[in-house]
């Protein structure tokens, strides 16, 4: 049954690719399981394999090419993000007699990731990026050298060297660029980004019966962390860690480690990202020089903001630059962001004439339909966090494809992982002839039900490969519906990702 499926496109497929495919396909793992592959020719657009290749299935993150794709088409690459602080007032003598007012401009690096070279900095695995230190997955590590405090203090250097040496009356975040969103899954959507608006929370291990040592980062007035986690027997079964807020500015994280284990990383996202970046700031510039008047506390006092269209050159008091939007669709697919990719669609909306960031998506669909996106295709956000959205494989292919003729499209291309050399990727194939060949946006996502089963509706991947022979191909392989235990999710994730993978090396080496 299989072999005839493969044949649907009218072209014989390798033996050797349909018997891996096979074997893949009947392991116990996924009895219950949809497989969708599409596979097509970069050059020509000849369709070579089309196995349930038009069924709609939930996508997971491959649905960030669409959304990179679309603000990329509203910016371009090049664009930067420019976060400027205005002064209201005159300086006499060096002192403010006035506001100073940072415009947030939706740079969700802000100084975290910036590197010297002008690039994003992102990890590759086993080390997961932070913002994925929630989901209990093993290897959350911040990005090495990482300061989340640099833009912040770049801009207070900034405002010293303008000739400000005192501020006597506030210091305001402007974050009006559109309205802060909560109406995705992965979190709040903001104008301003600190930290890419989490606290790194770092729990190690002492000596058994112990309390564990925990430190976190960025540390400011508004947010203290409070932990109750204990320090068990090595070899120990540890009670998972938590983290919840437990009262304004206060987090708490609780459960165990086992002594001798390495430090673990938890999150805990900043609940009022304006007021958490005003305070951040009031404290960058006292710790460049500058005396505030102002209360270090409370919220951001938005009705003392002015009008926007008083900000003027003349007024500019700083400026925090970004490296290029290009480098920012990078870690998103790198890493497979998802507050990254939301953000990418409210940049969206603003583009289209929005505050409300989910007319971005809108905009977005209308983008990836002219590259040849079926009506099938759904859209609910920017990361493919929604399990009721939808695509195909040949919907991906087929946009893939197309996007490689915009002038941005090849952005889209070298911001994808690496099979077995970097981002999610990085361990997936290594060793195979594959390895270095392929460029993978891969999507996944795990969900439980109130019974307590935990289910994998999606597993996916699209992408690009240079094959054996040299032809150039573009690639979708889906897998839908693959049951979990607790104690299995870790496993069967990784098997479900490395399966796909084979399966991409065998298509890679048959041609």
């Amino acid at each position: 049954m299989l072999s005839i499926l493969l044949l649907a496109a009218g072209n014989d497929v390798p033996a050797s690719l349909a018997q891996t495919i096979a074997a893949i396909q009947a392991k116990p793992l996924y009895a219950h399981s949809t497989f969708g592959i599409f596979l097509a020719d970069r050059t020509t657009g000849a369709t070579l394999i089309d196995r349930l290749g038009e069924g709609m299935y939930v996508p997971g993150s491959i649905m960030k090419t669409y959304s990179t794709a679309a603000v990329l088409d509203a910016y371009g690459p090049d664009y930067r993000f420019r976060t400027p602080v205005y002064r209201s007032g005159s300086v006499t003598a060096g002192t403010l007699d006035g506001n100073l007012v940072l415009v947030a401009a939706g740079d969700f690096s802000f100084g975290l990731r910036d590197r010297p070279d002008g690039t994003l900095a992102f990890n590759s695995m086993p080390e997961l990026d932070h913002n994925y230190a929630d989901t209990g997955f093993p290897g959350a590590a911040i990005v090495k050298g990482s300061d989340p405090l640099a833009a912040l203090d770049e801009l207070a250097r900034g405002v010293r060297a303008s000739g400000i040496r005192r501020v006597r009356g506030n210091v305001l975040i402007d974050d009006r660029l559109f309205a802060t969103y909560k109406g995705w899954p992965d979190g709040t959507i903001a104008p301003i980004w600190v930290n890419e608006n989490v606290i790194d929370i770092f729990v190690t291990p002492s000596a058994a019966g112990r309390p564990a040592r925990v430190d976190w980062r960025p540390k400011t007035a508004s947010l203290r962390v409070v932990s109750t986690v204990t320090t068990v027997a090595s070899g120990a079964n540890a009670k998972a860690l938590a983290v919840e807020p437990k009262e304004p500015g206060v987090v708490e994280i609780s459960g165990e480690i086992a002594a001798g284990d390495e430090p673990a990383l938890r999150i805990a996202q900043i609940p009022d990202p304006a007021a958490f970046a005003r305070i951040a700031l009031i404290e960058a510039l006292r710790r460049a020089g500058v005396a505030v008047s102002a209360s270090a506390s409370g919220p951001n006092p938005v009705r003392l903001l002015p009008d926007a269209r008083t900000y003027s050159p003349a007024t500019m008091v700083a400026q925090h630059v970004s490296p290029p939007l290009a480098q920012f669709v990078k870690v998103i697919l790198k890493v497979s962001y998802n507050r990254g990719a939301d953000l990418m669609v409210c940049l969206v909306a603003v583009n289209a004439g929005s505050r409300d960031c989910a007319e971005g998506l809108a905009a977005e669909v209308k983008t990836i339909e002219g590259l040849g996106v079926s009506d099938g295709t759904v859209v609910y956000d920017g990361a493919g966090s929604v399990d009721s959205g939808r695509t195909s494989p040949a919907d991906e292919v087929t946009f893939l494809r197309n996007l490689l003729a915009r002038p941005w499209g090849r952005f889209v291309h070298d911001g994808m992982a690496i099979l077995g050399v970097d981002g999610t990727q990085a361990t997936n194939q290594v060793g195979t002839p594959a390895a270095g060949k392929v460029r993978v946006k891969d999507g996944s996502r795990v969900t439980g039900s109130p019974s307590g089963q935990i289910y994998m509706p999606a597993k996916t991947q699209v992408g690009y490969m240079e094959t054996r022979s040299g032809r150039q191909l573009v690639y979708a392989v889906f897998i839908n519906g693959v049951p979990m235990t607790p104690a299995t999710v870790v496993d069967r994730f990784m098997t479900a990702d490395h399966d796909i993978g084979a399966i991409v090396t065998a298509i890679q080496q048959a041609y």
